[in-house]
């Protein structure tokens, strides 16, 4: 799938995320606000070093998919690291390096926890201070 802003289909743009969402075995995915990310796919996997906050792929359309966590309050998300897998990569793709990096971080978390990244912390920018709630596909 090919997109640029405002050429592509909504509805091709919600089956890729759909797919990825498939790919990667999750139940839940979130609309986010357009700018920062186009949709976050919620893991049912958790770190413990992060208080057992479920772990998110999120998606911006322009610059691709990013692993993270949930943050405290719904408007708010954790970045980890970017995939490095493009833009738009295929689903299974996707799943092949989010389950790579979290088994990395996963030992990294055994091993040596001080040597766990530090998230950056995300914001939702929208019209209005509530974020979307979670849509199960």
């Amino acid at each position: 799938m090919k997109y640029r802003a405002g050429a592509a289909d909504p509805s091709e743009i919600s089956a890729y995320v759909v797919a990825v969402s498939v790919s990667l075995n999750t139940e839940t995915i979130r609309r986010w606000d357009t700018v920062t990310f186009d949709a976050l796919v919620v893991l049912p996997k958790q770190f413990r070093y992060y208080s057992g906050r479920r772990i998110l792929v999120a998606w911006n359309h322009h610059f691709g998919w990013s692993l993270g966590i949930e943050g405290q309050r719904i408007d708010r998300i954790l970045i980890i690291t970017g995939l490095g897998v493009g833009s738009h990569p295929q689903p299974e793709r996707i799943g092949d390096r989010t389950d790579e990096l979290i088994a990395d971080l996963l030992h990294l978390e055994c091993r040596t926890p001080e040597a766990f990244p530090v998230p950056t912390l995300v914001h939702w920018i929208g019209e209005d201070a509530a974020a979307p709630g979670p849509r199960d596909r």
